[in-house]
């Protein structure tokens, strides 16, 4: 998680001791809080003598804030930024580059790691006004530093782990604007530690102390894109190798529909659903037996059937149809008793007749119907 820089945060990576220093520097109990855009800002900000601080983790900015930053600086104002990452458009400018102090692995060896926590200084490039005394704590290394700078227009007030330039000054039209490299440094984390308070006193101390109205950014601290040329896209065409990766994909994306065009699909045979092969095979019994006219054999597996369901349904005993048996069945059936026997009586006939036809087999059908719908 990135820290943020705020003037009323406690928390080691707030500003609330640096915003005390501030105020009690420039003899003045109020500090202005902004929470607008520079370009909006700028708007409500009369007259000369005017400081403006702002301390972020990224400073990110628009081109009306640059231009407004240029004009509020031409009329007299100072202007002091802290920020890891400061917008290329204001570098570029200001024609001031920033490297990032990291190196490449040797033959021999790693180069050292940035990105690992240790002892990390920092120094003044004036060692008559402010001695040689380093100020330091355990964090990141503060290698980033300015490069390619013209030194004739430029002041160098303070330098970073390497003793390379991470704080710097110069005049624009008649103000002049403070850069700093890294906001960590007005943390209260940083001034807790040793004598490093003295170092952000040093700093202030660069600062015209004759300042109409200081004013406190609480609004790049967040780091807030510019909301009006903030897009999802916007971030990557803003840094070039965020766009050319982009647009590689793009392409990548683009090239792989066209080539899948030509790929067909191949046909999925229609499966036809599963048939319920007992009904058929039931079905096919059926019609045999009554082509061969074997209406004994019906009647033998009709009764078969039909004295099984008593038993299992009714919990009878089928051994001995006797009159004890009808009044049972007729009881836990529903169907009266005199139909019980009748049928039983029917059953006997068939069973004896020499010849059955058609019309007996639906009849025995029809009087056992009433036994299976109770």
């Amino acid at each position: 998680m990135s820290p943020v820089f705020s003037m009323n945060s406690k928390k080691p990576f707030g500003t609330y001791a640096s915003e005390k220093m501030f105020s009690w520097e420039f003899n003045t109990h109020w500090v202005y809080k902004n929470k607008k855009n520079f370009a909006e800002a700028s708007k409500s900000i009369e007259g000369k003598r005017n400081l403006y601080f702002i301390i972020a983790n990224e400073l990110i900015l628009s081109d009306e804030d640059v231009n407004a930053m240029l004009n509020y600086l031409s009329e007299g104002n100072q202007l002091f930024i802290a920020a890891n990452d400061i917008d290329y458009k204001l570098l570029d400018t200001l024609s001031v580059k920033v490297d990032d102090g990291s190196s490449l692995p040797s033959l021999f060896g790693n180069a050292d790691d940035a990105n690992l926590m240790r002892r990390t200084n920092l120094y003044f490039a004036d060692t008559a006004r402010n001695s040689n005394r380093q100020y330091g704590f355990f964090y990141y290394p503060f290698t980033e530093n300015f490069s390619n700078f013209d030194s004739s227009q430029i002041n160098i007030l303070g330098l970073g782990d390497k003793k390379k330039p991470d704080f710097i000054s110069f005049t624009h039209g008649n103000g002049r604007i403070f850069l700093h490299l890294h906001p960590a440094a007005f943390s209260n984390y940083f001034l807790i530690k040793e004598d490093n308070h003295e170092y952000v006193q040093n700093v202030l101390s660069y600062l015209n102390a004759d300042r109409k109205t200081i004013y406190w950014d609480d609004y790049y601290r967040m780091g807030i894109y510019p909301s009006e040329s903030f897009s999802s896209l916007g971030v990557f065409f803003k840094y070039p190798p965020l766009k050319w990766a982009l647009l590689i994909i793009i392409f990548t994306a683009l090239a792989y529909i066209i080539t899948s065009l030509n790929r067909r699909q191949r046909v999925i045979p229609v499966i036809p659903p599963n048939t319920n092969s007992s009904l058929s095979f039931v079905d096919t019994i059926g019609r045999l037996y009554l082509q061969h006219k074997d209406h004994h054999n019906i009647v033998h597996k009709m009764v078969t059937y039909f004295m099984e369901k008593i038993r299992t349904r009714y919990y009878l005993n089928t051994a001995h149809v006797n009159s004890e048996f009808i009044s049972s069945l007729s009881r836990k059936s529903g169907v009266q008793e005199t139909e019980v026997k009748s049928l039983f009586q029917y059953i006997n006939q068939l069973q004896e007749a020499p010849e059955i036809s058609d019309e007996q087999l639906l009849e025995l059908n029809n009087r056992m119907l009433p036994f299976f719908k109770t």
